[in-house]
């Protein structure tokens, strides 16, 4: 499933790690210190691509390569 915002979709964890060119388990390392903002929908953990960019990017952690087209998946 899909979820769409105005901003654009909400990632799944695999997503986001696979645009990223991280493991799941890192995203996972992330979200547990605080750095990766996400969104928990009952059960559901969705990421907003552009809001984690951000974040790692005001951390100075951004120097990930983003594969093309994971986000329109």
């Amino acid at each position: 499933m899909i979820i769409k915002t105005p901003q654009g979709e909400l990632l799944k964890k695999a997503q986001l790690a696979e645009a990223l060119n991280m493991s799941t388990r890192s995203i996972e390392n992330y979200m547990a210190r605080g750095w990766v903002p996400y969104v928990r929908i009952g059960r559901c953990v969705r990421y907003d691509l552009a809001d984690v960019l951000a974040t790692l990017k005001a951390r100075g952690q951004c120097n990930a390569v983003l594969r093309e087209g994971v986000a329109n998946e």
